[in-house]
């Protein structure tokens, strides 16, 4: 009798363990679907894995030897998804008609899968107060001369209030460039430059810009060794784990730093309410490398370049600030012949990888989320000189400065 007993109790213990146990996890459910804020999450079933629609930067960890066997999942609609097996359309001869037939194929899934993105990630958002007419856009105006036109820049010493403040005495007195006519590369991390082989590529032009903290050391025949400056947002910046001040990546390179702060806000109305309150570290970073060639990007450029993005773009684009790298071309038009963007449009070497550094499979890291990312691309897509060979199979965007770049006014110059 006791016996019974005993059993009876311990089991009425265990189901009202699973039960506090389910509860518990049904709520963090229901927590995370409240946070939710883009459209893609990655779902990890028992033979695949997935990325669909859901939460913005859960991912799933993946071992290095699995790297090669992920596929990005492609949604033919909402309720719909499809892998797409992107080793079925690499190919490496361009005169081949079968070669030329993948590549098309491919770009032709890329750019719909682009367009769809930026249909369904449009999302109502005042957190950064943009305001933008549609009357106010230029139909005929090429992309390159709208982006030109949006004037990217540093901010210098003699932009108010850094002409009289404490700030300003830590900005350098020349510009983030010195070169003119150079050539250039935007050196993307995606995890498709993974066996890419474009290191030598890479290093042969002038100034080649990377991105936040990716880096070289270990990966030098993919993404090559040579950095000439490094983009960086603001998180990287203020964030201890990123290791501005100390790091080896951050030394000897040219920095620009950015940060968003709002809409058609003010310097002075920046420096009191960043994102990220990055003036401190800048200020650490130049009394510890005295003569560093570390810049602060114009927030009010940030929003001219994302005021350019929704001009050339027919639907809403989400209302947050343009990417590191959309950010970094702009910097570069003043000053390059051509520039190079490198898999910043996925190529046949696309294998689920959010970065070629580390092993977090993501597609927001491709079609975006948070950022205009879809927008972006197909913006860049529309500037792009390059081939869809060089582009959807080396992974390469062309983007000429030498030639004429007409307007409804026929002057790029910015303002």
């Amino acid at each position: 009798m006791l016996r019974n007993n005993f059993d009876a109790t311990l089991w009425l213990l265990l189901v009202a363990y699973f039960c506090v146990t389910l509860d518990s996890s049904i709520l963090r459910d229901v927590s995370a679907n409240r946070n939710r804020r883009s459209v893609l999450f990655v779902k990890l079933n028992a033979s695949e894995r997935q990325l669909k629609a859901g939460a913005e930067k859960p991912s799933i960890r993946t071992k290095e030897e699995d790297a090669p066997r992920t596929r990005p999942y492609f949604s033919t609609s909402k309720k719909s998804y499809v892998a797409l097996d992107t080793a079925r359309f690499l190919c490496d001869d361009p005169e081949s008609a079968n070669c030329a037939n993948k590549t098309s194929i491919y770009k032709s899934k890329v750019v719909y899968e682009l367009r769809r993105v930026l249909k369904e990630s449009y999302e109502e958002n005042d957190f950064y107060r943009v305001q933008y007419r549609d009357e106010d856009r230029i139909a005929d105006e090429t992309e390159l001369c709208r982006l030109t036109r949006a004037d990217v820049r540093t901010i210098t010493w003699r932009d108010s209030p850094f002409d009289w403040n404490e700030i300003g005495r830590y900005i350098p007195p020349g510009p983030l460039f010195r070169e003119r006519n150079a050539t250039c590369a935007i050196v993307s991390s995606a995890g498709s430059l993974k066996g890419s082989s474009l290191g030598s590529f890479i290093d042969g032009h002038d100034i080649v810009m990377r991105f936040n903290h990716a880096p070289t050391v270990g990966y030098e025949h993919d993404v090559g060794s040579k950095t000439s400056v490094r983009v960086v947002n603001s998180q990287v910046v203020v964030k201890p784990e990123f290791e501005l001040l100390t790091a080896s990546l951050f030394r000897n390179v040219s920095i620009a730093a950015w940060d968003p702060g709002k809409f058609n806000q003010s310097l002075k109305e920046w420096i009191e309410t960043p994102d990220f309150n990055l003036f401190e570290n800048f200020k650490q970073y130049h009394q510890k490398y005295p003569g560093a060639n570390f810049h602060l990007v114009d927030p009010r450029s940030i929003w001219r370049a994302w005021s350019a993005l929704q001009d050339k773009t027919k639907v809403k684009i989400i209302r947050n600030p343009p990417t590191s790298g959309f950010i970094g071309l702009g910097l570069l038009l003043p000053v390059c012949r051509y520039v190079h963007m490198i898999e910043y449009i996925p190529s046949s070497r696309m294998n689920g990888l959010c970065h070629y550094y580390d092993d977090e499979i993501n597609s927001a890291c491709t079609f975006g989320s948070w950022h205009p990312l879809a927008a972006e691309k197909l913006y860049v897509l529309r500037m792009n000189t390059a081939t869809d060979f060089t582009t959807f199979q080396h992974g390469i965007v062309r983007i000429g400065l030498d030639g004429p770049t007409p307007s409804a006014e026929g002057d790029c110059q910015p303002p």
